[in-house]
């Protein structure tokens, strides 16, 4: 397949970009072009870079959620996203700015995931749990009622995604592969796991209170 125009690329690129939500169908449709055009991964990510620090923070938590996509196959994208992750999580979850703490939950589970996953190198897994630790969900930083409904959908959504992912497993595995899996990656319970258990059921009061005044 012949490579195509780093210029057409960028502005097709820039153009889904601005179009990615929660949902999962954009993130997948955004991943795969990318993926699709990994010889331009460099150029695709100075893309990102400049819709990253334009674009208002709420929807910033979804440049990551796409980039968690890339990260599920090893390509150019995977030495790339390493070396500015901490950067994008800085500009996806502001400090001392209630939007930025919006994106933290889902930050943090991204992050869990990468460290379930061996992502990243226990450095920078570190230093983003110490970002994040301590710091709490204050409301949805001002979003509109209509966006706080729709993003509890695409949670929803991503969430009922990644069950299924799990219970993918190889036709020939032993029964006692699984169990091993997760007795490996499974971490003890430190300080932001137990933040976290305390936003999630702030979460699902909100989502009931919500869900209250709807019915």
């Amino acid at each position: 397949m012949e490579d195509m125009d780093p210029f057409e690329a960028r502005l097709l690129f820039g153009n889904m970009l601005d179009n990615l939500t929660g949902a999962q169908p954009t993130i997948d449709r955004v991943s795969s072009f990318a993926l699709k055009n990994s010889s331009l991964a460099d150029d695709l990510f100075e893309c990102i870079n400049e819709k990253l620090t334009k674009m208002p923070v709420p929807p910033r938590l979804n440049i990551l959620l796409m980039l968690d996509g890339i990260l599920k196959q090893n390509t150019p994208w995977t030495s790339l996203i390493e070396r500015n992750v901490m950067r994008l999580v800085a500009h996806t979850t502001p400090k001392d700015d209630p939007r930025g703490d919006a994106n933290v939950v889902q930050t943090r589970k991204l992050v869990d995931g990468w460290r379930r996953k061996h992502t990243f190198s226990q450095r920078i897994l570190d230093e983003m749990d110490e970002r994040l630790v301590g710091r709490k969900s204050m409301g949805e930083g001002g979003m509109r009622h209509q966006d706080i409904l729709k993003r509890i959908e695409e949670d929803r959504e991503r969430h009922k995604k990644h069950k299924e992912d799990v219970w993918i497993r190889k036709a020939n595995e032993e029964p006692q592969d699984e169990l091993d899996l997760y007795w490996d990656t499974v971490s003890e319970l430190n300080e932001a796991d137990w933040m976290e258990i305390e936003t999630e059921n702030a979460e699902y009061r909100k989502e009931c209170q919500i869900s209250a005044l709807e019915s």
